[in-house]
């Protein structure tokens, strides 16, 4: 998916990027550009299959991506992608959020949870960039060390930016609410340790966020199906290999009392991420004495990101109760960073 306008792309990456090796992607991936988007939705044995606990084939996930990301995105052919910021710059504001758009590790919804949330978060004084980060056919940890190298990105040029390098935010949607919330849970400041890939100054910058927001995240991951996309389906297939990689990215079980501020937010109606585990996050949370803003709302469903009304494959969603989630999350930002 592309941005509807034309935008600003800034590459976090030098010239060499970790886990980009130049081979084509179709030795990995094998899309049926015959395939409809309903046929996507409703095709056996990828992640979208609700009738078995493993994955089979990987043809509608890999059109999905092949078509969202290649077609019509700004991954390419081969593994050479580029990851890129957008900025939303407000003049005067020392805040700013790095927002995380969602597309369970397959592609990016880079509109509804990245350019409408710089949208109101510009319209409140508050700079905005949005991450576009590597997904399907690229394997963790690569996603998580491009959100680290977004944030010490943006704190290395901080004055080029007028912002605070102490004033430095990231909000995720989805995977992109799993994609901030493992990196500020489990990453953090870990040194980039990748083969062949030799650390630069960049490196070298803190990239712990000094406040994480997570709206509708996948928490736990053990028994959802995108995890195979993190990790490949010959290791999800493996039902001890699926629990050890998953644990080290669950983070109920690997939250700590280091962790920065969080603002948790979702819906009661959300059929895609089971709501009960983000409640179990700001639980553990509360326990370790982190500062945290937990909102559970009646209605809303999944991915209702900036709450900008747009037709859907599966309907006109109505936002009316979950709208308020925007001016919580603006009023809990100005707090923190005061």
């Amino acid at each position: 998916m592309k941005f509807t306008t034309d935008v600003k792309m800034l590459p976090i990456w030098g010239d060499v990027i970790p886990g980009n090796t130049g081979e084509d992607k179709r030795t990995v991936m094998h899309p049926d550009l015959n395939m409809t988007m309903q046929d996507i939705f409703s095709s056996k044995g990828g992640i979208w299959d609700k009738s078995s606990d493993e994955i089979t084939e990987t043809v509608a996930d890999d059109t999905l991506v092949w078509k969202e990301e290649i077609e019509n995105g700004y991954a390419k052919e081969t593994f050479d992608d580029v990851p890129f910021l957008v900025p939303y710059l407000v003049e005067g504001s020392k805040k700013c959020v790095i927002s995380c758009p969602g597309g369970a590790y397959l592609s990016k919804s880079v509109e509804g949870e990245g350019s409408d949330i710089a949208a109101f978060l510009n319209a409140n004084g508050i700079s905005c960039f949005v991450l576009w980060y590597r997904t399907q056919p690229y394997r963790m940890p690569l996603m998580f060390m491009d959100l680290q190298r977004a944030i010490r990105y943006v704190r290395y040029h901080a004055n080029d930016f007028g912002i605070d390098p102490n004033q430095i935010a990231t909000v995720g949607f989805s995977a992109g609410g799993n994609l901030n919330g493992v990196t500020g849970i489990c990453f953090g400041n870990k040194p980039v340790d990748y083969p062949g890939y030799v650390p630069d100054e960049i490196d070298a910058v803190d990239a712990c966020a000094n406040a994480i927001g997570m709206c509708y995240p996948a928490v736990s991951m053990e028994h959802d199906k995108a995890l195979s996309v993190l990790i490949g389906i010959d290791q999800y297939n493996d039902k001890a290999k699926r629990k050890q990689l998953a644990d080290e990215i669950d983070m109920v079980k690997n939250l700590h009392k280091d962790v920065p501020p969080m603002f948790l937010c979702c819906c009661q109606d959300d059929d895609v991420v089971p709501p009960v585990n983000l409640a179990r996050l700001n639980t553990k949370a509360v326990e370790l004495g982190i500062p945290t803003e937990y909102h559970m709302f009646p209605s809303g469903g999944h991915g209702f990101g900036g709450c900008v009304v747009r037709p859907t494959p599966f309907g006109i969603p109505n936002y009316d109760a979950v709208e308020a989630w925007k001016d919580l999350f603006v009023r809990w930002l100005n707090r923190v960073f005061v």
